[in-house]
């Protein structure tokens, strides 16, 4: 089924598993979770995909990494899962095999066709398009969490998506991503690995490094480490207008990475010196600080100030 799922779609599903899938739950075997290099290799060949390396086709081949992801996630009897580029399916045999009711979104014609006909009468919508435009269209219900095996080339859009234009947010984000990424969203203040997305993550939730994955563990193999990340989101949590708002101002900050936050701000914001001290004396930040020493809530506190100097604000 193309287009978008609504919350009565997901509760037909519900209504219809004991029909079509028995969930199997958490304790599934080597044999029931494996797909090993030489199966992804003849399934790649039957349906005539040659893995694209510029789009992150890297096919995890690694069971015990597979159980790390499932287990980390949470998923289970009556949980979804939304699950972006899902591929030839390894990880989401293993959420519907956990109990899950799954929503992929897949770019690849021969993908899509391969799931559809591979997992046909289990609790799976397979939406066929490009994730970053179909991402903001999902009508979801208001408890799920987004479980993949992200292409590297789209990690950061997609978790920008899931927490600035989706509603509701994902109540959590179980991710294998590029390791270098990993640790930046996860860097401590003080870092200079921080960024504008690391503080978004903050803003809203937090985010641990769950285990590092080794090139091996994908076919084709990687040239760098991988690993797998969760993003728990709070449940009381700014909305979408407040935190384009905060962001804004966040932007402006790492705008100037090098810089003293005094500096970037008046640069990204476009403001003059006075104002800049002002805002940040109003904030009780030292104006010798740069945007990686700055916590998410003295960003939030900074954003108020400057957004309530209706002088400043246009």
């Amino acid at each position: 089924m193309e287009g978008s799922l609504d919350s009565a779609d997901l509760a037909r599903d519900d209504r219809g598993r004991s029909d079509c899938f028995t969930p199997l739950g958490f304790a599934m075997t080597k044999k029931q979770m494996k797909m090993n290099k030489q199966e992804v290799i003849a399934s790649l060949n039957k349906i005539d995909i040659k893995p694209n390396r510029m789009r992150g086709q890297n096919f995890l081949v690694d069971e015990k990494v597979l159980q790390t992801i499932i287990e980390t996630s949470g998923a289970g009897r009556g949980s979804t899962v939304v699950e972006v580029g899902p591929g030839l399916g390894v990880l989401t045999e293993a959420l519907l095999k956990a109990g899950a009711r799954v929503i992929a979104l897949e770019q690849e014609r021969q993908f899509v066709e391969y799931l559809r006909k591979k997992f046909d009468g289990s609790p799976l919508s397979v939406l066929a398009g490009n994730a970053v435009l179909k991402i903001p269209e999902l009508k979801l219900p208001p408890e799920y969490a987004v479980v993949s095996n992200l292409p590297y080339s789209i990690t950061s859009p997609v978790i920008n998506l899931f927490l600035t234009r989706v509603s509701p947010r994902p109540m959590s984000l179980t991710l294998m991503v590029q390791g270098e990424v990993a640790e930046r969203l996860t860097a401590p203040v003080g870092s200079s690995k921080r960024g504008i997305l690391t503080v978004l993550i903050e803003m809203l939730g937090s985010a641990r490094l769950v285990a590092r994955v080794s090139p091996a563990s994908f076919y084709p193999s990687p040239k760098v480490e991988s690993a797998v990340i969760r993003i728990d989101i709070g449940r009381q949590t700014s909305d979408v207008e407040e935190t384009e708002k905060v962001m804004r101002v966040v932007k402006a900050g790492f705008s100037k990475r090098r810089a003293q936050i005094r500096n970037a701000l008046k640069l990204g914001l476009k403001l003059d010196v006075a104002d800049v001290n002002r805002i940040l004396s109003e904030s009780n930040i030292d104006p010798t600080l740069r945007a990686e020493d700055l916590t998410a809530n003295n960003w939030q506190v900074l954003a108020r100030a400057y957004y309530q100097t209706s002088s400043i604000v246009e």
